[in-house]
């Protein structure tokens, strides 16, 4: 089971890092992406196979294995980031930024100090769940002990800011990251509770309802994480795709009309020609929409006595609804930035 959790997850993870691209390419969500991307690359060291491919590429010195942990500190670096971002009033300093970074680094090299001059990663098992040597328990706990840190304070802001958002969307992201932030602190709290236990208690063996809670809180924390810092990104991604269908299948319909009625006053008109396949790729189609269903309506106005056919006062009554801003004010505060 453990096997097909580790495989399962970070495939999940690309997923959700794959329907951030879109909303990156616009200019929002760049920092979710990053964050997802290194929390992608985290878990994707988790099985076994691709864990003994990169091994062997990095020597066979269970490199592989420091490379998770410091992945797993600038992932949780990125994300405390992009949290105080949305929940600080102004955003986040240069210098508090400044400071994330510093702390993320100290612990990374601190890991480095204490992997590679440790002889654990060579003579024992590191592969097992957990190695009975303080050494090794020191190095492991500056990685669980940052990602509980993390999971309570991301928890907090999320459930802070749950009822303040009026899109339910937003507020099942919110509930997914909550969930997962407690898997988070679940899986850090039996981590290092069971390498200290491994260290005080000869013949440690981790079984028993702890392995099960360890387990289903790996399944758990990164699936959650996942969707709750996706869902968002992905609806407005088919949102977005949607109107962008709707905009050119009107445009596409409504040029004919806009010809026609633009003849008798081209003066009016200071959208640019498009040839008829070049409605098919224009950038941007719901502007040339709204450009042209506005100096249709300006014809209109200037000379009335223009015919317009039934079908063709629905093709213009249909952009009007599609070109009108939506109801209601969009809130662009607190973690919905982030999600």
């Amino acid at each position: 089971m453990q096997t097909t959790v580790l495989i399962f997850v970070p495939v999940v993870l690309w997923i959700a890092a794959f329907s951030c691209i879109p909303s990156a390419i616009r200019g929002t969500r760049r920092p979710l992406l990053w964050f997802l991307i290194m929390f992608a690359l985290t878990m994707s060291l988790q099985p076994k196979p691709v864990y003994e491919i990169v091994d062997s590429f990095l020597g066979g010195i269970n490199a592989t294995y420091f490379l998770f942990h410091a992945l797993a500190i600038v992932a949780v670096a990125l994300l405390d980031v992009i949290v105080q971002e949305a929940v600080s009033i102004g955003g986040v300093t240069r210098k508090r930024r400044r400071v994330t970074a510093l702390i993320a680094g100290l612990i990374i090299t601190a890991q480095t100090v204490l992997f590679f001059t440790s002889d654990w990663r060579i003579t024992d098992n590191i592969s097992q769940s957990f190695v009975a040597r303080w050494d090794y328990t020191a190095y492991a706990s500056t990685t669980w002990i940052a990602m509980a840190i993390f999971a309570v304070s991301v928890a907090y802001a999320c459930l802070s800011d749950i009822r303040k958002q009026p899109k339910m969307v937003t507020r099942l992201s919110l509930g997914f990251m909550t969930l997962g932030c407690l898997n988070v602190l679940i899986y850090a709290l039996i981590s290092l509770t069971s390498a200290v236990q491994s260290n005080l208690t000869p013949g440690f063996v981790f079984q028993g309802w702890p392995r099960m809670a360890y387990v289903l809180a790996l399944l758990i924390a990164p699936l959650s994480l996942a969707i709750g810092l996706g869902l968002t990104a992905t609806v407005d991604g088919l949102t977005a795709t949607r109107k962008t269908f709707h905009d050119r299948v009107l445009l596409w319909r409504i040029t004919p009309l806009w010809h026609r009625l633009l003849l008798t006053a081209p003066d009016l008109s200071i959208d640019r020609k498009l040839t008829r396949p070049g409605l098919l790729v224009v950038r941007r189609p719901g502007l040339h929409l709204y450009r042209r269903y506005v100096e249709i309506r300006d014809s209109l106005l200037l000379d009335p006595t223009q015919i317009v056919s039934l079908a063709e006062q629905s093709i213009i009554d249909q952009a009007e609804r599609q070109t009108q801003v939506p109801l209601g004010p969009i809130r662009h505060d607190g973690i919905n930035t982030v999600v």
